[in-house]
């Protein structure tokens, strides 16, 4: 008997065996690239009529059952087992806002104006697993999608009332603290959590930031700004790092500051954390990135907590994903912000599943893993021949080769083969 998606990966699904089937049957239509001119969800089945297939997806996504935390327990079934099959002591939990600009669609009522008059549409806040040793993405653990009525979460059907980016943020780290995962984490944070008021905050949950060079911090009886602690000082080589797809030389060097701003008057004396100077240069000695990192994880090295925030940028390729270069997300037609976070939520599943893939390095897996790049006709660097598009791209071809050597026999397929000849010689 052939186990189904959910059953393959013991992932929890609490929808009535129709709806789980259909919501299978959803998470491999998105095992695909689309195009800006056809964002909607493909049919995997080339039998089935695409409105039906429409009429399908539009009556799941609006049926009362179909909610956020039901829709999003196979996401977090995932995660659960990418977190305890890491190999890694800690695993990172990165945080990022990403802009869905939907200026051009007319018919979503429930926009809001973000950073200027032409950028409208919806603000997502993510949280993205990440694995510390290798920096492989593993799940979303996490999605927030804030419109003009409020924000829709991923753990509750109900829209919640606005609120500011860290405050709507610390609500998600302390609910994904209490998921149970197998391994502590650490919330990775770019500059927006460059607060010293909020950080205090968290108390004992680790985390991990970045500061502006001009933040102050009370330093050896001081208070100085980020740029001048930095020159107390001396960065040693630690290695070769990839960013952002370069190599680069790594330097490393840490003191230990109060999160106490000069600005500030506290009653009682304010906690001291880890002040991580991180330095890449390229062979010449260029600076490609400079950082002042934060941290209140104590028992690792300091060249693991720069590492760490390099680490940090999978969650910008995994937004890449889900736009530009995968799903077209800010090309989907979906009328509200509700339907938008429900298709997401499936989009998600499928990026995790690619994820596994991806990050697997038996040999089966590399050779199945190949075979998909070349399915899919992208042109890839010999530096990196396999990229998570091109297994997306690869992987739905794959797929509907599957649907048609189960619905023609082989005569038929050698016939169609003889009958395309007859139009294309023999490049058939």
């Amino acid at each position: 008997m052939t186990m189904t998606l959910f059953e393959q990966h013991q992932l929890p699904c609490i929808l009535e065996s129709r709806l789980s089937k259909r919501y299978q049957t959803l998470i491999m239509e998105h095992m695909t690239v689309n195009s800006s001119n056809a964002p909607g969800v493909e049919s995997l089945r080339h039998h089935t009529q695409s409105w039906a297939s429409t009429q399908a997806t539009w009556r799941f996504y609006h049926n009362e059952d179909v909610t956020f935390p039901m829709l999003s327990g196979p996401m977090l079934g995932l995660a659960r087992s990418g977190v305890k099959e890491s190999q890694s002591r800690y695993v990172l939990m990165a945080h990022d806002w990403c802009h869905i600009n939907f200026a051009k669609h007319h018919s979503k009522l429930d926009k809001t104006k973000m950073s200027h008059a032409l950028d409208v549409g919806y603000e997502l806040q993510a949280s993205l697993l990440v694995d510390a040793n290798t920096g492989a993405p593993i799940a979303p653990a996490g999605l927030n999608l804030l419109t003009s009525n409020g924000i829709y979460q991923c753990r509750s059907q109900e829209l919640q009332p606005k609120q500011s980016h860290l405050d709507s943020l610390f609500d998600s780290i302390h609910w994904q603290e209490q998921l149970d995962l197998d391994k502590p984490l650490v919330h990775v944070v770019d500059r927006e959590a460059d607060s010293a008021k909020d950080l205090r905050r968290l108390g004992s949950v680790h985390w991990l930031t970045r500061t502006k060079k001009g933040s102050t911090f009370r330093h050896e009886g001081q208070f100085k700004t980020a740029e001048i602690i930095s020159r107390t000082i001396s960065p040693d080589l630690k290695g070769v790092i990839s960013l952002r797809g370069k190599e680069g030389y790594l330097f490393v060097g840490e003191t230990t500051v109060e999160l106490h701003r000069k600005s500030e008057k506290l009653a009682s004396a304010a906690p001291t954390c880890r002040f991580v100077m991180s330095l890449v240069t390229d062979d010449e000695g260029k600076e490609l990135a400079r950082w002042y990192l934060l941290s209140n994880v104590l028992d690792v090295d300091a060249t693991e907590i720069a590492t760490w925030y390099c680490h940090r940028w999978n969650i910008e390729s995994w937004f890449k994903l889900l736009k530009s270069d995968g799903h077209q997300l800010e090309k989907w037609q979906q009328t509200t912000a509700e339907s938008i976070l429900k298709r997401l939520i499936t989009a998600s599943v499928a990026t995790t599943l690619i994820f596994k893939l991806y990050s697997d390095s038996l040999d089966e897996a590399n050779e199945f893993k190949g075979f998909l790049v070349k399915l899919s006709g992208r042109l890839t660097k010999r530096t990196k021949p396999v990229t998570q598009p091109s297994l997306l791209a690869g992987l739905w071809v794959f797929l509907q080769m599957c649907e048609v050597l189960d619905t023609y026999t082989m005569d038929e397929i050698n016939a169609m083969r003889q009958i395309a000849s007859s139009f294309f010689a023999q490049s058939v």
